[in-house]
């Protein structure tokens, strides 16, 4: 699934954003980060909406084959701890995969979304292969990030 893919898109895409924005309404602030592509376009945007300062919502879009931005994935957290993502893996604007975490262990379950609005939870060897997927994105990323500050 190209959940997993959204997932380490987001975290990597956080670091050098070229544009940044904010918006405050009330005690809601949303923080709009881009990165352009080659031609200058945006590529990726990262909407963060905080309540106080507080993480409580995270959308995440990208240049679909059309060249606009597209919603790919939102994620929801609660004391700034992320608790679900739903996303987009065709681009077709119905976001088809649902994704719960615990935040207390990290586990999380999926779910696929169907058009008459049920969820099914994703076959037992789907979601073994994601997970394992994501550990190994979490190394790659702890990594990245790890020496990315080492050359700071």
């Amino acid at each position: 699934m190209k959940t997993l893919a959204i997932l380490i898109l987001f975290c990597t895409s956080l670091y050098g954003a070229d544009t940044t924005t904010t918006n405050i309404v009330g005690d809601i602030t949303t923080k709009t980060s881009e990165r352009s592509g080659k031609d200058g376009k945006p590529d990726v945007r990262i909407e963060t909406v905080y309540r106080g300062k507080t993480k409580v919502l995270q959308i995440l879009s990208r240049r679909n084959k059309q060249g606009a931005l597209a919603v790919v994935s939102r994620s929801y957290l609660i004391d700034g701890r992320l608790h679900m993502i739903e996303s987009d893996e065709n681009g077709d604007g119905f976001f088809e995969s649902v994704a719960v975490f615990d935040p207390v262990t990290d586990d999380f379950e999926m779910f696929t979304r169907q058009v008459d609005g049920s969820v099914k939870p994703v076959s037992t060897e789907a979601l073994e292969a994601i997970k394992k997927k994501k550990v190994a994105a979490d190394e790659s990323l702890g990594k990245l990030l790890h020496d990315m500050s080492d050359k700071k």
